[in-house]
């Protein structure tokens, strides 16, 4: 009966024994797997916490680009700016004021009188002496032939001294009775050959005829100074000139009204301007 319980419990522990071996083999994996994925969440957090680090420092660098980038678009368009003003600088100005010793200077005309003009320009204001001025060019704007928009550049001048209207007319009526002057504006067309048509009236404002009235055009090519002169007389009435037996159609009366018309050839080429000059004799 004693060795009976003996082994009894010897069994016991034994089972016990084996368990129990069994129970801490079983632990020491699990807690190793806790702690394998405590490190793992820890490294996937360093990451995410420097690759987060990297994209504020990627975002940084790209809106700094972005600002570089924009700030030199600006600059290029302020130098974009400036040197189209040098190209042309009727652009800003729209008088050219030409000079007896050859210059001409881009401007606005603030105010004049009888013998200076004050005049605004990219360098500052001048005042410039009214007897050294040979001619003013002034911008204008005209239709081509496809009802666009181009500038273009009327001179009204003297070639002698800047008048104004008033003073021109004052001017011509001590020269002569006749006072011929350009009525309205002067119309701008092409015709099929690519020939530039330029065509106005003329009035006599004077008391007396006005004989050979013309017009002369002088085209202007480039800012050189390059220049071509073409004349056109005026579609008027008939005059017999009594010495010499002549017949004139280019006359125009007290009051009445002639037309002009100048065909430009295209063979000319292109020009960046035109001046006019009105000229007329009288014959009794």
């Amino acid at each position: 009966m004693l060795n009976k319980l003996v082994r009894f419990y010897i069994v016991i522990f034994v089972v016990s024994a084996i368990f129990t071996g069994c129970a801490a083999k079983q632990a020491k994996p699990l807690q190793s797997n806790v702690t394998n994925e405590m490190l793992e969440t820890n490294d996937e957090s360093n990451k995410n916490e420097k690759l987060d680090f990297s994209s504020q420092q990627l975002n940084y660098q790209i809106k700094k680009l972005n600002a570089e980038i924009n700030f030199i678009k600006e600059q290029i368009t302020s130098l974009d700016v400036k040197s189209s003003l040098y190209a042309d600088p009727f652009v800003v100005y729209n008088k050219e004021i030409m000079l007896n010793n050859g210059s001409s200077i881009f401007c606005k005309i603030l105010s004049q009188t009888d013998s200076e003009i004050f005049v605004e320009t990219l360098i500052g204001n001048l005042t410039i002496q009214r007897e050294s001025v040979v001619r003013i060019v002034e911008n204008i704007t005209v239709l081509s032939e496809d009802n666009n928009d181009v500038n273009i550049i009327e001179i009204s001048v003297d070639e002698e001294e800047i008048l104004s209207d008033a003073e021109l007319i004052k001017q011509r009526q001590m020269q002569s009775s006749a006072t011929v002057i350009l009525l309205g504006d002067i119309k701008e067309s092409k015709d099929k050959s690519g020939n530039t048509i330029f065509a106005g009236e003329l009035k006599n404002i004077g008391s007396e005829r006005a004989d050979l009235v013309r017009i002369d055009f002088i085209l202007r090519k480039n800012f050189q100074g390059d220049i071509k002169t073409l004349t056109s007389y005026a579609a008027g009435s008939s005059h017999v000139f009594k010495n010499s037996g002549i017949i004139s159609n280019s006359s125009i009366n007290p009051g009445a009204i002639g037309s002009f018309k100048l065909i430009v050839p295209n063979e000319i080429g292109n020009f960046i301007g035109y001046s006019y000059q009105i000229e007329w004799d009288f014959y009794e």
